[in-house]
């Protein structure tokens, strides 16, 4: 065996992958594929299991080393399938906590959080959810209910608003 003089710098999951399916197609067995790549990649080789797990899926008849695409669970929660269902929670119950919602969106309270908080931009005020930005009839609003208070306050000569 050759050992290169320094250790390879590029380690992806991927390129890893290529060189366990390139090894074990030579015929080079498991745990001398990890032992080989454990020279080159130091702590960042795949562990031994990975590897072994990897050997199989190519006997198997795997060609790909790209994870393949899981269809158990979406890649991420903040579809706008979920941001609808997550509004309308929040408008049914502006209580509701992150894990209600997560349970009953079925998605992780961390997807949850990111849905509320970075997708809807929803901010807890009082233990109730309120957008964090104001949209403008609400600014002319609160400007319209301002002004009649201190029209109000300055009728009655109280200047405490001033």
């Amino acid at each position: 065996m050759v050992k290169m003089a320094a250790e390879l710098i590029n380690y992806t999951k991927e390129k890893q992958r290529s060189i366990i399916r390139f090894l074990w197609a030579e015929g080079v067995p498991g745990a001398q594929i990890h032992l080989r790549m454990s020279a080159q990649y130091g702590n960042k080789v795949l562990s031994r299991r990975i590897v072994y797990e990897w050997i199989e899926m190519f006997k198997n008849g795997r060609m790909s080393v790209t994870d393949a695409e899981r269809s158990e669970r979406p890649a991420t929660a903040t579809t706008t399938r979920n941001e609808e269902g997550t509004l309308e929670l929040i408008h049914e119950n502006r209580r509701m906590t992150f894990e209600e919602i997560a349970g009953r969106l079925n998605v992780s309270v961390g997807s949850a959080f990111s849905l509320i908080h970075d997708s809807l931009q929803f901010s807890k005020v009082c233990s109730r959810w309120v957008p964090k930005e104001l949209t403008e009839d609400r600014k002319c609003k609160c400007l319209d209910v301002y002004s009649r208070h201190l029209a109000h306050y300055r009728e009655e000569g109280d200047n405490c608003l001033q």
